[in-house]
C-alpha cells in the first residue's frame, strides 16, 4: 500500500482513474481531496493504461499493481 504524506492511499496506473489522489475524489466530510500527482513518485505509471507486462517487472513491493508482490 502506498500512502501519500497527507495520508491519502495512492493507487498508481490505469491513467490515475483508480487513485484517491487524482483530484476527483471526496473524503468522508465531502471535501475534495487535492491532487497529489505532481509530487507522486508513481506518476509515470499513471501516464499509460495499466500494463500487465510492465507491472510484472516492477521491483517496488509497495505498489499495489506489482505482480511479483501478489505471488
Amino acid at each position: 500500500m502506498i500512502i501519500d504524506v497527507t495520508g491519502i492511499v495512492l493507487t498508481p496506473g490505469n491513467m490515475g482513474k483508480d487513485c484517491l489522489g487524482n483530484g476527483e475524489h471526496f473524503d468522508e466530510n465531502n471535501n475534495l481531496i487535492e491532487c497529489c500527482c505532481d509530487e507522486c513518485n508513481y506518476m509515470m505509471c499513471c501516464l499509460k493504461p495499466l500494463n500487465e507486462n510492465k507491472c510484472k517487472k516492477c521491483d517496488d513491493l509497495d505498489c499495489p499493481n506489482n505482480k511479483k508482490a501478489s505471488l
